[in-house]
Protein backbone atom coordinates (compact mmCIF):
# COMPACT_ATOMS: atom_id res chain seq x y z
CA UNK A 1 0.00 0.00 0.00
CA UNK A 2 1.39 3.38 -1.00
CA UNK A 3 2.15 5.68 1.92
CA UNK A 4 1.19 9.35 1.85
CA UNK A 5 3.90 11.77 3.06
CA UNK A 6 2.99 13.20 6.43
CA UNK A 7 2.54 16.96 6.87
CA UNK A 8 5.54 16.91 9.21
CA UNK A 9 7.78 15.43 6.51
CA UNK A 10 6.58 17.96 3.94
CA UNK A 11 7.18 20.82 6.38
CA UNK A 12 10.71 19.52 7.01
CA UNK A 13 11.42 19.45 3.26
CA UNK A 14 10.12 23.01 2.89
CA UNK A 15 12.29 24.16 5.78
CA UNK A 16 15.33 22.54 4.20
CA UNK A 17 14.58 24.19 0.86
CA UNK A 18 14.22 27.58 2.55
CA UNK A 19 17.50 27.01 4.39
CA UNK A 20 19.21 26.11 1.10
CA UNK A 21 17.83 29.20 -0.66
CA UNK A 22 18.88 31.38 2.27
CA UNK A 23 22.38 29.91 2.17
CA UNK A 24 22.59 30.62 -1.57
CA UNK A 25 21.66 34.25 -0.97
CA UNK A 26 24.16 34.61 1.88
CA UNK A 27 26.87 33.15 -0.33
CA UNK A 28 26.12 35.70 -3.06
CA UNK A 29 26.09 38.53 -0.51
CA UNK A 30 29.50 37.37 0.66
CA UNK A 31 30.80 37.47 -2.91
CA UNK A 32 29.50 41.01 -3.34
CA UNK A 33 31.25 42.02 -0.13
CA UNK A 34 34.45 40.37 -1.37
CA UNK A 35 34.17 42.38 -4.59
CA UNK A 36 33.87 45.61 -2.59
CA UNK A 37 37.02 44.73 -0.66
CA UNK A 38 39.00 43.74 -3.77
CA UNK A 39 37.85 46.32 -6.31
CA UNK A 40 40.63 48.06 -8.17
CA UNK A 41 39.25 51.59 -7.68
CA UNK A 42 36.57 53.26 -5.59
CA UNK A 43 33.98 53.73 -8.31
CA UNK A 44 31.96 51.52 -10.61
CA UNK A 45 33.57 51.59 -14.03
CA UNK A 46 31.59 52.69 -17.08
CA UNK A 47 33.79 51.31 -19.85
CA UNK A 48 35.96 48.28 -20.62
CA UNK A 49 39.17 49.63 -19.09
CA UNK A 50 41.24 46.89 -17.47
CA UNK A 51 43.74 47.49 -14.70
CA UNK A 52 47.16 45.92 -14.32
CA UNK A 53 45.72 42.90 -12.53
CA UNK A 54 42.07 43.91 -12.71
CA UNK A 55 39.32 42.12 -14.55
CA UNK A 56 35.69 42.91 -15.36
CA UNK A 57 33.87 39.69 -14.47
CA UNK A 58 30.33 40.97 -15.06
CA UNK A 59 28.99 43.35 -17.68
CA UNK A 60 29.81 47.03 -18.08
CA UNK A 61 28.74 48.74 -14.86
CA UNK A 62 30.10 46.08 -12.51
CA UNK A 63 33.16 46.82 -10.34
CA UNK A 64 36.63 46.04 -11.60
CA UNK A 65 38.15 43.45 -9.24
CA UNK A 66 41.59 42.00 -8.62
CA UNK A 67 42.22 39.17 -11.08
CA UNK A 68 44.56 37.01 -9.04
CA UNK A 69 42.48 37.42 -5.86
CA UNK A 70 39.51 36.23 -7.92
CA UNK A 71 41.39 32.96 -8.48
CA UNK A 72 41.80 32.79 -4.68
CA UNK A 73 38.04 33.13 -4.16
CA UNK A 74 37.35 30.58 -6.89
CA UNK A 75 39.59 28.07 -5.11
CA UNK A 76 37.71 28.77 -1.88
CA UNK A 77 34.49 27.95 -3.73
CA UNK A 78 36.05 24.62 -4.82
CA UNK A 79 35.80 25.75 -8.45
CA UNK A 80 38.30 26.11 -11.25
CA UNK A 81 39.48 29.66 -11.94
CA UNK A 82 37.33 29.91 -15.07
CA UNK A 83 34.21 28.48 -13.44
CA UNK A 84 34.70 30.50 -10.28
CA UNK A 85 35.25 33.78 -12.13
CA UNK A 86 32.17 33.11 -14.24
CA UNK A 87 30.11 32.47 -11.09
CA UNK A 88 31.45 35.63 -9.44
CA UNK A 89 30.65 37.55 -12.61
CA UNK A 90 27.05 36.35 -12.59
CA UNK A 91 26.61 37.43 -8.98
CA UNK A 92 28.04 40.88 -9.73
CA UNK A 93 25.84 41.10 -12.82
CA UNK A 94 22.79 40.55 -10.63
CA UNK A 95 23.86 43.02 -7.98
CA UNK A 96 24.97 45.91 -10.21
CA UNK A 97 23.09 45.51 -13.50
CA UNK A 98 19.89 43.64 -12.58
CA UNK A 99 18.97 45.32 -9.27
CA UNK A 100 15.26 44.48 -9.44
CA UNK A 101 15.98 40.79 -9.96
CA UNK A 102 18.64 40.95 -7.23
CA UNK A 103 16.13 42.31 -4.73
CA UNK A 104 13.66 39.53 -5.49
CA UNK A 105 16.42 36.94 -5.06
CA UNK A 106 17.45 38.44 -1.71
CA UNK A 107 13.79 38.38 -0.63
CA UNK A 108 13.65 34.66 -1.60
CA UNK A 109 11.01 35.35 -4.25
CA UNK A 110 13.15 34.11 -7.16
CA UNK A 111 15.46 31.07 -6.92
CA UNK A 112 19.12 31.96 -7.14
CA UNK A 113 19.85 29.38 -9.85
CA UNK A 114 17.30 30.92 -12.21
CA UNK A 115 18.50 34.46 -11.61
CA UNK A 116 22.11 33.39 -12.21
CA UNK A 117 21.09 31.74 -15.48
CA UNK A 118 19.52 35.02 -16.54
CA UNK A 119 22.63 36.95 -15.49
CA UNK A 120 24.81 34.71 -17.66
CA UNK A 121 22.74 35.81 -20.67
CA UNK A 122 22.83 39.56 -20.01
CA UNK A 123 26.57 40.09 -19.38
CA UNK A 124 27.28 41.01 -23.01
CA UNK A 125 24.41 43.53 -23.24
CA UNK A 126 25.05 47.25 -22.95
CA UNK A 127 24.05 48.74 -19.62
CA UNK A 128 20.71 50.05 -20.96
CA UNK A 129 19.96 46.66 -22.50
CA UNK A 130 20.49 44.88 -19.18
CA UNK A 131 18.28 47.49 -17.47
CA UNK A 132 15.55 46.76 -20.04
CA UNK A 133 15.71 43.03 -19.30
CA UNK A 134 15.63 43.79 -15.58
CA UNK A 135 12.47 45.91 -15.94
CA UNK A 136 10.71 43.42 -18.18
CA UNK A 137 11.48 40.18 -16.35
CA UNK A 138 11.93 40.99 -12.66
CA UNK A 139 8.16 40.92 -11.80
CA UNK A 140 7.58 37.49 -13.39
CA UNK A 141 10.97 35.77 -13.39
CA UNK A 142 9.89 33.23 -10.75
CA UNK A 143 7.41 31.72 -13.23
CA UNK A 144 8.89 32.91 -16.52
CA UNK A 145 9.83 30.31 -19.14
CA UNK A 146 13.32 30.23 -20.61
CA UNK A 147 11.80 30.80 -24.04
CA UNK A 148 10.40 34.11 -22.80
CA UNK A 149 13.78 35.00 -21.29
CA UNK A 150 15.48 34.37 -24.63
CA UNK A 151 12.90 36.46 -26.50
CA UNK A 152 13.36 39.35 -24.06
CA UNK A 153 17.14 39.25 -24.42
CA UNK A 154 16.82 39.14 -28.23
CA UNK A 155 14.54 42.17 -28.02
CA UNK A 156 17.09 44.01 -25.88
CA UNK A 157 19.79 43.29 -28.47
CA UNK A 158 17.61 44.67 -31.27
CA UNK A 159 16.70 47.81 -29.28
CA UNK A 160 19.99 48.68 -27.61
CA UNK A 161 22.71 47.01 -29.66
CA UNK A 162 21.72 47.01 -33.36
CA UNK A 163 25.32 46.40 -34.41
CA UNK A 164 25.38 43.20 -32.39
CA UNK A 165 22.04 42.18 -33.88
CA UNK A 166 23.45 42.63 -37.39
CA UNK A 167 26.65 40.81 -36.46
CA UNK A 168 24.65 37.83 -35.22
CA UNK A 169 22.61 37.76 -38.40
CA UNK A 170 25.72 37.69 -40.56
CA UNK A 171 27.46 35.19 -38.31
CA UNK A 172 24.63 32.66 -38.42
CA UNK A 173 25.84 31.28 -41.77
CA UNK A 174 29.36 30.92 -40.37
CA UNK A 175 28.44 29.06 -37.19
CA UNK A 176 28.96 25.62 -38.65
CA UNK A 177 31.39 23.44 -36.74
CA UNK A 178 32.37 19.85 -36.16
CA UNK A 179 34.11 18.66 -33.02
CA UNK A 180 35.59 15.31 -31.96
CA UNK A 181 35.89 15.55 -28.17
CA UNK A 182 39.17 13.70 -27.71
CA UNK A 183 39.48 14.72 -24.06
CA UNK A 184 35.81 14.13 -23.27
CA UNK A 185 34.14 12.30 -20.46
CA UNK A 186 34.14 8.91 -22.23
CA UNK A 187 37.83 8.95 -23.19
CA UNK A 188 38.91 7.22 -19.98
CA UNK A 189 35.88 5.04 -19.30
CA UNK A 190 34.43 3.05 -22.18
CA UNK A 191 36.72 3.67 -25.12
CA UNK A 192 34.29 5.89 -27.04
CA UNK A 193 34.47 9.58 -27.97
CA UNK A 194 31.61 12.09 -28.18
CA UNK A 195 31.18 13.92 -31.48
CA UNK A 196 29.10 17.08 -32.00
CA UNK A 197 28.58 19.30 -34.99
CA UNK A 198 26.52 21.98 -36.67
CA UNK A 199 26.18 21.59 -40.43
CA UNK A 200 24.38 23.38 -43.20
CA UNK A 201 21.10 21.73 -44.08
CA UNK A 202 22.37 20.34 -47.39
CA UNK A 203 25.53 18.91 -45.79
CA UNK A 204 23.50 17.38 -42.97
CA UNK A 205 21.15 15.70 -45.46
CA UNK A 206 24.08 14.30 -47.44
CA UNK A 207 25.80 13.05 -44.28
CA UNK A 208 22.62 11.38 -43.06
CA UNK A 209 22.17 9.65 -46.40
CA UNK A 210 25.78 8.41 -46.36
CA UNK A 211 25.62 7.17 -42.76
CA UNK A 212 22.25 5.52 -43.35
CA UNK A 213 23.57 3.74 -46.44
CA UNK A 214 26.77 2.72 -44.65
CA UNK A 215 24.84 1.23 -41.74
CA UNK A 216 22.57 -0.65 -44.14
CA UNK A 217 25.56 -2.01 -46.07
CA UNK A 218 27.16 -3.27 -42.86
CA UNK A 219 23.90 -5.00 -41.96
CA UNK A 220 23.66 -6.57 -45.42
CA UNK A 221 27.22 -7.87 -45.00
CA UNK A 222 26.23 -9.68 -41.81
CA UNK A 223 27.16 -7.21 -39.08
CA UNK A 224 24.99 -8.04 -36.05
CA UNK A 225 25.59 -4.82 -34.11
CA UNK A 226 22.69 -2.52 -33.26
CA UNK A 227 21.59 0.10 -35.77
CA UNK A 228 23.18 2.87 -33.69
CA UNK A 229 26.45 0.98 -33.48
CA UNK A 230 26.42 0.32 -37.24
CA UNK A 231 25.84 4.02 -37.91
CA UNK A 232 28.83 4.81 -35.71
CA UNK A 233 30.94 2.21 -37.53
CA UNK A 234 29.87 3.67 -40.87
CA UNK A 235 31.23 7.08 -39.87
CA UNK A 236 34.54 5.46 -38.89
CA UNK A 237 34.70 3.67 -42.22
CA UNK A 238 34.04 6.95 -44.04
CA UNK A 239 36.85 8.59 -42.02
CA UNK A 240 39.33 5.93 -43.08
CA UNK A 241 38.39 5.80 -46.77
CA UNK A 242 37.15 9.31 -47.63
CA UNK A 243 40.00 11.49 -46.39
CA UNK A 244 40.41 13.71 -49.45
CA UNK A 245 38.18 15.79 -51.69
CA UNK A 246 37.92 15.02 -55.40
CA UNK A 247 40.65 17.64 -55.90
CA UNK A 248 43.58 16.47 -53.75
CA UNK A 249 45.61 19.52 -52.67
CA UNK A 250 48.08 17.62 -50.46
CA UNK A 251 51.68 17.48 -51.60
CA UNK A 252 52.21 13.88 -50.61
CA UNK A 253 48.89 12.51 -51.74
CA UNK A 254 48.68 10.67 -48.45
CA UNK A 255 45.20 9.24 -47.95
CA UNK A 256 45.89 8.69 -44.28
CA UNK A 257 44.32 6.11 -42.07
CA UNK A 258 43.99 5.63 -38.36
CA UNK A 259 47.20 6.51 -36.53
CA UNK A 260 47.74 4.98 -33.09
CA UNK A 261 50.63 6.14 -30.91
CA UNK A 262 51.21 3.90 -27.91
CA UNK A 263 53.07 5.01 -24.81
CA UNK A 264 54.26 1.98 -22.89
CA UNK A 265 54.07 2.47 -19.12
CA UNK A 266 55.09 -0.18 -16.58
CA UNK A 267 51.97 -0.84 -14.52
CA UNK A 268 51.31 -4.50 -13.92
CA UNK A 269 48.03 -3.79 -12.11
CA UNK A 270 46.41 -1.91 -15.01
CA UNK A 271 44.82 -3.50 -18.12
CA UNK A 272 44.93 -0.15 -19.95
CA UNK A 273 47.21 1.54 -22.47
CA UNK A 274 47.60 5.28 -22.96
CA UNK A 275 47.15 6.85 -26.39
CA UNK A 276 48.40 10.36 -27.06
CA UNK A 277 46.05 11.08 -29.97
CA UNK A 278 42.74 10.61 -28.12
CA UNK A 279 43.22 13.34 -25.55
CA UNK A 280 45.24 11.13 -23.21
CA UNK A 281 42.46 8.58 -22.88
CA UNK A 282 42.87 5.05 -21.53
CA UNK A 283 41.72 2.05 -23.57
CA UNK A 284 41.76 -1.64 -22.77
CA UNK A 285 44.64 -3.65 -24.15
CA UNK A 286 42.19 -6.00 -25.93
CA UNK A 287 40.49 -3.04 -27.60
CA UNK A 288 43.88 -1.70 -28.67
CA UNK A 289 44.65 -5.05 -30.30
CA UNK A 290 41.43 -4.80 -32.32
CA UNK A 291 42.37 -1.30 -33.45
CA UNK A 292 45.81 -2.42 -34.58
CA UNK A 293 44.28 -5.20 -36.69
CA UNK A 294 41.96 -2.81 -38.55
CA UNK A 295 42.89 -2.19 -42.17
CA UNK A 296 44.44 1.21 -42.77
CA UNK A 297 45.84 1.57 -39.27
CA UNK A 298 49.45 2.58 -38.69
CA UNK A 299 50.91 1.82 -35.27
CA UNK A 300 53.83 3.63 -33.62
CA UNK A 301 55.30 2.16 -30.45
CA UNK A 302 56.96 4.81 -28.29
CA UNK A 303 59.85 3.85 -26.01
CA UNK A 304 59.17 3.48 -22.31
CA UNK A 305 59.45 6.79 -20.44
CA UNK A 306 60.16 6.48 -16.73
CA UNK A 307 58.03 9.24 -15.19
CA UNK A 308 60.11 9.15 -12.01
CA UNK A 309 63.49 9.49 -13.71
CA UNK A 310 65.26 12.82 -13.12
CA UNK A 311 66.09 14.31 -16.52
CA UNK A 312 68.22 17.45 -16.51
CA UNK A 313 69.55 19.97 -18.99
CA UNK A 314 71.77 22.98 -18.38
CA UNK A 315 69.76 25.15 -20.76
CA UNK A 316 66.62 27.14 -19.98
CA UNK A 317 64.62 25.38 -22.71
CA UNK A 318 63.95 21.72 -21.79
CA UNK A 319 64.82 18.93 -24.17
CA UNK A 320 62.09 17.21 -26.17
CA UNK A 321 62.32 14.11 -23.96
CA UNK A 322 62.02 16.21 -20.79
CA UNK A 323 58.99 18.04 -22.19
CA UNK A 324 57.39 14.72 -23.09
CA UNK A 325 58.08 13.30 -19.62
CA UNK A 326 56.56 16.26 -17.75
CA UNK A 327 53.48 16.34 -20.00
CA UNK A 328 52.90 12.62 -19.50
CA UNK A 329 53.38 12.96 -15.74
CA UNK A 330 51.11 15.94 -15.10
CA UNK A 331 48.61 15.60 -18.00
CA UNK A 332 46.86 18.84 -16.88
CA UNK A 333 47.59 22.26 -15.46
CA UNK A 334 48.53 21.66 -11.81
CA UNK A 335 46.78 24.78 -10.44
CA UNK A 336 43.93 24.05 -7.97
CA UNK A 337 40.77 22.85 -9.74
CA UNK A 338 42.15 23.53 -13.23
CA UNK A 339 41.66 20.80 -15.85
CA UNK A 340 43.29 22.33 -18.93
CA UNK A 341 45.05 19.63 -20.90
CA UNK A 342 48.81 19.46 -21.40
CA UNK A 343 48.60 20.71 -24.99
CA UNK A 344 47.34 24.07 -23.69
CA UNK A 345 49.94 24.47 -20.94
CA UNK A 346 53.37 26.02 -20.46
CA UNK A 347 56.24 24.32 -18.65
CA UNK A 348 56.89 26.36 -15.52
CA UNK A 349 60.16 26.42 -13.59
CA UNK A 350 58.82 26.09 -10.04
CA UNK A 351 62.03 27.71 -8.76
CA UNK A 352 62.70 30.40 -11.41
CA UNK A 353 65.60 29.85 -13.80
CA UNK A 354 68.26 32.57 -13.67
CA UNK A 355 69.33 33.20 -17.27
CA UNK A 356 72.13 35.53 -16.18
CA UNK A 357 73.55 33.02 -13.70
CA UNK A 358 72.11 29.50 -14.22
CA UNK A 359 73.96 28.17 -11.16
CA UNK A 360 72.08 30.61 -8.90
CA UNK A 361 68.54 29.74 -10.01
CA UNK A 362 66.27 26.76 -10.40
CA UNK A 363 67.35 23.98 -12.75
CA UNK A 364 65.66 22.78 -15.91
CA UNK A 365 64.97 19.37 -14.50
CA UNK A 366 62.10 16.97 -13.97
CA UNK A 367 61.48 17.88 -10.32
CA UNK A 368 61.51 21.62 -11.04
CA UNK A 369 59.17 21.65 -14.04
CA UNK A 370 55.38 21.57 -13.92
CA UNK A 371 52.48 22.21 -16.29
CA UNK A 372 50.64 25.52 -15.91
CA UNK A 373 48.16 26.98 -18.35
CA UNK A 374 48.94 30.53 -19.44
CA UNK A 375 46.42 32.09 -17.06
CA UNK A 376 47.79 30.34 -13.98
CA UNK A 377 51.38 30.75 -15.16
CA UNK A 378 50.73 34.49 -15.02
CA UNK A 379 49.15 34.17 -11.56
CA UNK A 380 52.20 32.34 -10.24
CA UNK A 381 54.61 34.79 -11.86
CA UNK A 382 52.94 38.14 -11.13
CA UNK A 383 51.11 37.56 -7.83
CA UNK A 384 51.69 35.89 -4.47
CA UNK A 385 50.30 32.53 -5.60
CA UNK A 386 53.09 30.01 -4.86
CA UNK A 387 53.51 26.24 -4.83
CA UNK A 388 55.84 23.47 -3.81
CA UNK A 389 56.09 19.83 -4.86
CA UNK A 390 56.75 17.49 -1.92
CA UNK A 391 56.46 14.40 -4.16
CA UNK A 392 56.43 13.87 -7.95
CA UNK A 393 52.96 14.74 -9.25
CA UNK A 394 51.88 16.33 -5.93
CA UNK A 395 51.63 20.12 -5.66
CA UNK A 396 50.94 22.20 -2.56
CA UNK A 397 49.67 25.69 -3.37
CA UNK A 398 49.37 28.77 -1.15
CA UNK A 399 46.92 31.47 -2.26
CA UNK A 400 47.25 35.25 -1.73
CA UNK A 401 44.92 34.97 1.27
CA UNK A 402 47.07 32.24 2.82
CA UNK A 403 44.74 29.32 2.09
CA UNK A 404 46.47 26.14 1.02
CA UNK A 405 45.52 23.43 -1.46
CA UNK A 406 47.04 20.12 -2.53
CA UNK A 407 46.71 19.01 -6.15
CA UNK A 408 47.30 15.33 -6.94
CA UNK A 409 46.52 12.91 -9.70
CA UNK A 410 46.75 9.12 -9.97
CA UNK A 411 47.02 7.25 -13.26
CA UNK A 412 44.81 4.39 -12.14
CA UNK A 413 42.06 6.61 -10.72
CA UNK A 414 41.21 8.75 -13.71
CA UNK A 415 43.15 11.48 -15.42
CA UNK A 416 41.58 14.52 -13.84
CA UNK A 417 43.57 16.08 -10.97
CA UNK A 418 42.17 16.22 -7.45
CA UNK A 419 42.28 19.40 -5.35
CA UNK A 420 42.11 19.08 -1.56
CA UNK A 421 42.09 22.02 0.89
CA UNK A 422 44.97 21.80 3.36
CA UNK A 423 44.02 23.03 6.83
CA UNK A 424 47.24 21.79 8.35
CA UNK A 425 50.82 21.86 7.07
CA UNK A 426 51.52 19.08 4.57
CA UNK A 427 53.30 15.92 5.62
CA UNK A 428 57.10 16.34 5.64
Amino acid sequence: MRKTPTPTAIAAVRDLRTARDTADVELMKGIVQWAVEHRIDNSVIDDLTFGVDGVLLGGVGCPLVSEFHAYDLAAGLAMSSDTGCFYIGKVLELRYRLPRVWKRVVDLQVPAWKALKLAASTMFLPFDGAAHVDRMLAPTLHSCSFAQIERTIAQAIDLFDPEEAERRRLKAADDRDFQVHLGGRNATTDGTIDVTGSLSTEDALDLEAAVKQGAKSLGDLGCEESLGARRSMAVGEMARTQLTLDLDTTESGDTGGRGVVIYAHIDSDSPHATLDNVGGGDVLIDQLKDWCQTAGTSVTIKPVIDLNQEITTQAYVPTARLVEQVRLRDQNCVFPNCTRRANYCDLDHRVPFNKNNPDAGGKTTTSNLSLLCRKHHRAKTFSTWAYDSPHPGVYDWTSPSGHRFRVTRGRRHGRMPTTTPLNDPPDP
